[in-house]
């Protein structure tokens, strides 16, 4: 398929797939930059995809961002933080959180709580149970209370509730718990999502994505780079 192909289908996926749920984050997302795209770094390739660990590698091993930041850092490279839509890919992230024994990481799980443009779909109602996507790929993720191969929710946290359980605000915190995270044996049932307000630091998973490799080839000047 030659490139231009490519582009086109990719805004086309942006237009159809990602926008309806995840324009309100789109904001202060970063674009990609081929020359960090052409150089960057992949720990991973499996199950039709390829993955990149913060704690892995040397320059990043001791680097925390917020969940934003953290996208945009994988952003930036033509990728973005891991969406895990299967079992397999589940299993897999979680190993090798298991082996490095990281106590916490990112994902790109999101809850759409921007306001009107998720309160107003009733397809997302209630939202805690709904309202979750994976934002980097745009894909809506299986409801909460789904007992599902497809879930990963912690069945405890600090109130002794299943996840997602917004623990934060609850408590009086001014932020809610937007954002889904890996965390390692916090609540003493392994490594399961929780929902966490996303301005604190961690980890990161980055997972490759084709939309942005497309477009950071359309917007390449050195077309000899390989993106």
């Amino acid at each position: 398929m030659t490139q231009p192909k490519i582009y086109y289908f990719a805004l086309i996926f942006v237009v159809v797939v990602i926008l309806p749920l995840a324009s309100c984050v789109a904001k202060n997302l970063s674009e990609p930059n081929p020359e960090l795209c052409s150089s960057r770094k992949i720990h991973v390739k499996k199950l039709n995809s390829a993955y990149y660990f913060s704690w892995v590698e040397k320059d990043t091993k001791n680097l925390f961002l917020n969940w934003l930041d953290a996208r945009n850092w994988c952003r930036e490279r033509c990728m973005d933080t891991v969406s895990l839509e299967t079992p397999q890919e589940i299993q897999l992230i979680k190993q090798y959180i298991q082996a490095h024994n990281v106590k916490y990481s990112w994902t790109s799980g999101r809850l759409c709580d921007f306001g009107e443009k998720c309160t107003s779909r009733k397809d997302l109602q209630p939202l805690e149970i709904n309202g979750w996507f994976w934002s980097g790929s745009g894909q809506r993720m299986r409801p909460t209370n789904e007992n599902s191969e497809y879930n990963d929710w912690s069945k405890t946290g600090g109130l002794k509730r299943p996840q997602p359980d917004n623990r934060e605000k609850i408590q009086g915190g001014s932020l809610s718990e937007s954002c889904l995270a890996y965390l390692n044996n916090y609540y003493k049932d392994g490594i399961r999502w929780h929902d966490v307000t996303c301005n604190h630091i961690k980890s990161f998973v980055c997972e490759e994505s084709p939309s942005l490799i497309a477009y950071a080839r359309s917007i390449s000047r050195n077309k000899g780079l390989r993106i």
